[in-house]
């Protein structure tokens, strides 16, 4: 059976970096509905028409997968405003959740810690990457 939109489809996939280093390996098969918005709309157009155990690598420019690097998107928090979201100690490399004024939680990581401030960056950690997916299809119901 073809991967067709509304089909619930099982995949194994590989996720590369323009240097073709390995970012991401599924360990266990990944299940979805295309169509559904669970993964990225050029992901689910790349794999359209596959068929089950076919392979198929392809690439998708920063556009297509999360968008270019907004460099705009670092930016300073001084501590104080983050005493009602934060409720353990920060250190860089951490993911913590911040709230806008609307109540909409946006996820941010942390580049550096100071004892007044601390510096984040709000992009996707894989903005402005081209990445490569090699797919095998499992199976299409």
């Amino acid at each position: 059976m073809r991967v067709l939109p509304g089909c619930s489809v099982t995949l194994r996939y590989t996720l590369s970096d323009e240097n073709g280093q390995t970012l991401f390996e599924t360990e266990e098969p990944v299940e979805f509905t295309i169509g559904e918005g669970e993964v990225l709309p050029a992901f689910e157009e790349a794999i359209l028409d596959m068929e089950v155990g076919e392979r198929k690598t392809f690439t998708l420019s920063p556009e297509d997968a999360f968008g270019p690097y907004q460099p705009e998107w670092v930016f300073q928090l001084s501590r104080s405003q983050l005493e009602g979201d934060i409720s353990q100690p920060i250190s860089p490399g951490q993911i913590i959740t911040l709230y806008t004024p609307e109540g909409e939680a946006v996820q941010v990581s942390v580049l550096e810690v100071n004892d007044d401030s601390i510096r984040v960056d709000a992009n996707h950690p894989l903005a402005g990457k081209t990445l490569t997916y090699t797919v095998e299809i499992i199976s299409v119901e």
